[in-house]
């Protein structure tokens, strides 16, 4: 089901792409028949049956009666709510989500336009403070397949898994904890520029200067210790993602360099497996092994390797 998805996934995100001159300009109604409901489907929620997505769900807020514009279900039972905007997210959009999801007690509350995606938690909400209740933001693009990851657990007999939850649990905890960190930056930097001086031989750092070099260190690349077995080191490789590859097309069609490390290159001409191997001999690894399909399409596009449609 997980190959079906990222193929459904990646035509979607060709789709939005076709799209991206016109639905800014769209009402939320043309948002909702021409974006939305096609990214429901690829995600296997058929909009056409009621079954799976209820649309104008009634929900009870005091007195009133609010209709949220999708609710998707499991059973009788909605799990996550759905709305709809045409443009640009905000934070009013993801109130009115959020305040659906408690009065129908459901755990999940998504706000899309189609092309972006907030997806937020009721159990990680606290306070007036929507940022804390958020589980990702990320953007549908045919260059940028890092999406693939995270909107396969949306997926229709996945998203009221405990799986999910616990993978949208700890996306939450990341999202707080950056914004925690981005809050407190110029403290950080002072910190650690005061740390090198008591450590590095080379005496004291300018503190504008040291916010590239830890870009690199904490942005992209991290090192990961892979668990040693008997009679084997443990193996330190570098985790990298598509963005950290520049095309080298005086080098040979396919042909990437690290940009880090220009003497490390892959050939994405060749087959998948044969890359993997390539990544494997430098001593570089992907997040996860779900990412490389993600990896690799963006990677041939970014060389003219997949064949685009007309």
């Amino acid at each position: 089901m997980s190959e079906e998805i990222n193929d459904n996934l990646i035509k979607y995100a060709e789709r939005v792409n076709s799209f991206r001159e016109q639905f800014q300009k769209w009402t939320e109604v043309e948002v909702k028949k021409y974006l939305i409901e096609p990214l429901l489907t690829a995600l296997l929620w058929d909009p056409t049956d009621p079954n799976f997505v209820r649309h104008e769900f009634p929900v009870t807020m005091g007195s009133e009666t609010k209709k949220v514009d999708y609710a998707l279900m499991s059973g009788d039972t909605p799990i996550c709510v759905v709305e709809a905007k045409a443009g640009d997210l905000d934070e009013v959009a993801a109130r009115q989500a959020l305040s659906y999801a408690r009065n129908l007690s459901v755990p999940w509350a998504l706000v899309t336009n189609g092309q972006r995606l907030r997806l937020y938690g009721v159990d990680f909400s606290k306070g007036e403070d929507v940022v804390n209740a958020l589980v990702m933001d990320t953007e549908i693009s045919p260059t940028r397949l890092m999406f693939l990851d995270y909107l396969k657990y949306l997926a229709n007999g996945t998203l009221d898994s405990k799986e999910a939850y616990n993978v949208f649990k700890t996306f939450n905890e990341r999202q707080t904890l950056l914004v925690f960190l981005q809050s407190k930056k110029e403290a950080l930097v002072k910190d650690i520029a005061k740390w090198i001086e008591e450590h590095w031989s080379k005496g004291s750092v300018d503190e504008a200067s040291l916010l590239a070099p830890l870009g690199i260190v904490f942005g992209r690349v991290e090192r990961i210790k892979e668990g040693s077995t008997e009679g084997q080191a443990s193996i330190t490789r570098t985790t990298v993602v598509a963005g950290d590859f520049k095309y080298r097309r005086d080098l040979g069609e396919g042909i990437f360099e690290l940009e880090m490390d220009p003497t490390k290159r892959i050939d994405v001409s060749l087959a998948g497996p044969n890359v993997e191997c390539q990544l494997e001999k430098l001593g570089l690894r992907l997040s996860s092994k779900s990412a490389f399909g993600g990896f690799y399409y963006n990677l041939r596009r970014e060389a003219d390797l997949i064949r685009r449609r007309s």
